[in-house]
């Protein structure tokens, strides 16, 4: 019984830790300029900015993974509802974020303002470090970006 207890116990933990389709909780901040993403930890070079329509991500070292997650797709969302949007931002990650500013992303310019209520693309752009909520998702390759 113990055993058992013990087991589910551990299933129960590596679940939790391991959920990469829950809504996390963090900030983002933003490039101004797009060449850091682009020529990234990943080595898309000068492809990453045709891919998702330049909406390009640098992970914190625990999203990033070694690279294992290169090209990864996140759902991005800020919380400010003053000047955010509801859907957010698709993007893809090609790069990792080791800059020590309590963020687990860093955008692209084009993919933080994309997270903007229409006419308040320069707006959010001002504020720098927004709060977010994100997920992973697959994408397949009939889905527009």
């Amino acid at each position: 019984m113990a055993l058992f207890v013990c087991l589910l116990l551990f299933f129960l933990t590596s679940f939790a830790n391991a959920c990469d389709r829950c809504v996390h909780q963090s900030k983002a901040a933003y490039y101004s300029n797009d060449s850091p993403l682009s020529s990234g930890a990943c080595g898309y070079g000068s492809l990453a900015l045709g891919l998702f329509n330049g909406h390009l991500a640098a992970g914190v070292p625990s999203l990033y993974k070694e690279g294992v997650r290169c090209g990864a797709c996140y759902q991005i969302r800020c919380k400010d509802k003053k000047v955010c949007s509801r859907r957010g931002t698709k993007v893809i990650l090609t790069d990792q974020n080791v800059q020590t500013n309590r963020t687990d992303f860093v955008l692209s310019k084009k993919a933080f303002s994309a997270m903007a209520q229409k006419g308040h693309d320069k707006t959010i752009l001002r504020h720098g470090t927004l709060d977010i909520e994100y997920k992973s998702f697959v994408k397949n390759n009939t889905e527009k970006t």
